[in-house]
């Protein structure tokens, strides 16, 4: 048995190392987007006069934000008016992170903004 298990040992390591490694990665991508994030709220803010954003959902979990994560904000003081051209100034194209604005939703959608979001 101790022979079967020397056997698989590089392998194993090989996966642990992958795995750490793509862990990382989903950190330094969470991190980014925190980044992101804090910029989106100034441009809306300045371009806007937004009054109040705050990123929830995944990106505020690092461990659960992964490569098809987008980056989630509640926002007030957005006149519907401005809603599109303010989702395509954040949204630019090349952009690493799709955003999403949200301005009106269910009232369970803005507990949970509220809850576990951060005010950028």
């Amino acid at each position: 048995m101790n022979e079967k298990a020397n056997e698989f040992a590089p392998y194993i390591a090989g996966l642990v190392r992958r795995e750490r490694a793509r862990r990382q990665q989903q950190r330094e991508r969470a991190a980014r987007a925190l980044e992101a994030a804090r910029a989106a709220a100034d441009l809306l803010r300045q371009r806007y006069g937004v009054t109040r954003v705050r990123v929830f959902g995944s990106v505020r979990h690092p461990e659960r934000f992964h490569e098809r994560s987008d980056i989630d904000l509640a926002v007030e003081g957005l006149a519907s008016i401005d809603y599109l051209r303010a989702w395509a100034l954040v949204n630019y194209p090349g952009s690493e992170f799709k955003i999403d604005l949200v301005t009106e939703c269910r009232p369970a959608i803005w507990q949970r903004a509220e809850q576990e979001g951060v005010e950028l």
